[in-house]
């Protein structure tokens, strides 16, 4: 009887301490992976000059081509401020307008509007920072963001009589983009814009697509760790020198 009853308490300690290892190295695996999974965004820096080319192809008279550059200021991880914005139009009449001035048609449009440059501000939060696998041979480094903001657009107005006049049309944007890190200096974004101008014949709405380079950069050093043993060992060596 005592035989059997030492027999079954060795059983249930066995049982009951494999069971607890076993919640001890799950719980210590869970804990490794919160800790693999959520990081910090290696790759933050306070500022970022951009540039970009982009595309614009629903305009009616012209298809549009903007070139950009811009200035972010980063606040934390998660939220920034496009402080400026600067977008300067190329544009290239459509089949459409060319069909109408030439014959049989000859016919010039009484008025339209062709855009000049933009300036824009935005609010930028970025919810989501990852890292994807690329063929299995790369990891790169990518974050989503989100923005919107006021503006000014410039347009030139063409008659078909008289001279040209200017308009200067306060627009509305917002959209969400792409980061993609190159390294810790450098980054490709692709962005999606949806702009809507406040003309003062009526409202119209643009929609933008483009890619760019960002230089990121710090204008204060980052603190620097010191290890007191190599600090300790650095004094000694330089008074043996002396």
């Amino acid at each position: 009887m005592i035989r059997r009853v030492f027999i079954y308490a060795i059983a249930i300690g066995i049982f009951f301490g494999g069971q607890s290892a076993w919640c001890a190295d799950k719980g210590r695996v869970e804990n490794e992976e919160k800790v693999a999974a959520v990081q910090n965004r290696i790759f933050h820096k306070n500022h970022e000059l951009a540039a970009s080319v982009g595309y614009i192809a629903d305009d009616p008279f012209f298809i549009i081509y903007p070139v950009s550059i811009g200035y972010t200021y980063n606040l934390s991880q998660a939220w920034g401020w496009e402080v400026a914005r600067l977008q300067y139009f190329f544009n290239q009449e459509r089949g459409l307008l060319k069909e109408l001035k030439q014959p049989p048609f000859n016919v010039q449009p009484e008025r339209f509007q062709e855009p000049i440059y933009m300036v824009n501000s935005h609010a930028v939060w970025r919810p989501f920072y990852g890292k994807s696998a690329l063929l299995n041979r790369w990891v790169v480094n990518h974050e989503t963001y989100l923005f919107a903001g006021p503006g000014l657009t410039r347009y030139e107005t063409k008659y078909s009589f008289g001279q040209s006049t200017t308009e200067d049309a306060i627009n509305i944007s917002g959209g969400f983009g792409l980061k993609f890190f190159v390294n810790r200096k450098f980054c490709v974004n692709l962005e999606f814009r949806d702009i809507y101008n406040l003309r003062n014949d009526g409202g119209e709405n643009n929609i933008y697509f483009g890619i760019g380079l960002g230089w990121r950069f710090n204008l204060t050093p980052r603190k620097v760790q010191e290890d007191p043993t190599l600090k300790k060992l650095d004094r000694i060596l330089s008074e043996q020198e002396k």
